[in-house]
């Protein structure tokens, strides 16, 4: 069988997912292939496959922007083929895998397995009460969670292989989480016009701005490094960045109080321009 996997990650979470279940089904005798998105989209859509499955972390109870534009506008009529989706958040899912499955399903699509796993934040940002009940892992917590989080994708891999259909974020109650997550949305607004470099920290690398997804991130007439309009709020640049020189208001330059997300070791970041 031949398994298509399209993605999008921000700091690796996701993209650590995609490749273990690449590793793990193909040691079952099958065919993964993984696709990102912005780079890979339109290769995905012209290869044919028996099954499909969308890998994305969760922003705001959606999938994030460049994946959810196209499975919305250029993934084709489902013909009934199966498709599974796999989330990655660091705190609740609520109705995100059941909101895109009615849309898949809308398609014509079969989606028929739906799960998540939790993982290490990457949004420590100040003012950010999330943080209260989640926080950015490293060392031996890092590695107990990526332990766990391999038994558990070992479990949903031979559920995939299996056909067997699973459903979450159906009900009330991850309604109302997702009630509670709308009506703190215009906060990413406010953050989304604090991106500022810490000159004195910057080596001018540029790897903010190679790494952008939606060339957000430039230089103006004098070098300095300047942000657009156009940020998703993925904070690859904030966390990424090597010596932490991009900020999220002016608070995030203390990087032990605001521990930024690393990523994982041979995990290197997708990069859109050169």
């Amino acid at each position: 069988m031949r398994i298509n996997i399209i993605y999008f990650t921000s700091t690796g979470n996701t993209l650590w997912v995609a490749k273990k279940t690449k590793e793990i089904i193909e040691q079952q005798g099958h065919e993964v292939k993984l696709y990102e998105v912005i780079k890979d989209g339109d290769n995905f859509l012209k290869d044919e496959c028996d099954m499909i499955g969308i890998y994305y972390p969760v922003w705001d109870y959606l999938l994030p922007k460049p994946l959810h534009d196209f499975v919305l506008n250029k993934m084709p009529k489902g013909n009934g083929k199966k498709i599974f989706l796999i989330g990655t958040c660091a705190g609740s899912i609520a109705n995100t895998n059941f909101k895109y499955k009615k849309l898949m399903d809308a398609k014509g699509y079969n989606t028929f397995y739906l799960n998540h796993f939790y993982m290490s934040c990457n949004f420590n940002i100040p003012w950010f009460p999330f943080m209260i009940f989640t926080k950015v892992l490293k060392g031996e917590g890092l590695n107990k969670n990526l332990d766990a989080c391999e038994k558990k994708l070992q479990e949903i891999c031979s559920s995939i292989l299996k056909l067997k259909t699973r459903q979450e974020g159906k009900g009330p109650y991850f309604k109302f989480l997702r009630w509670l997550q709308d009506r703190g949305l215009f906060m990413f607004d406010f953050w989304k016009k604090n991106f500022s470099i810490a000159k004195d920290k910057c080596t001018n690398c540029k790897l903010c701005i190679r790494m952008c997804p939606t060339e957000n991130i430039s230089k103006d007439r004098q070098g300095n490094i300047i942000f657009g309009s156009n940020c998703i709020m993925c904070v690859k640049c904030y966390n990424l960045c090597p010596k932490d020189a991009v900020l999220i208001c002016k608070q995030s330059i203390n990087n032990k109080k605001y521990k930024r997300f690393k990523g994982y070791k041979g995990y290197k970041p997708d990069l859109y321009r050169k």
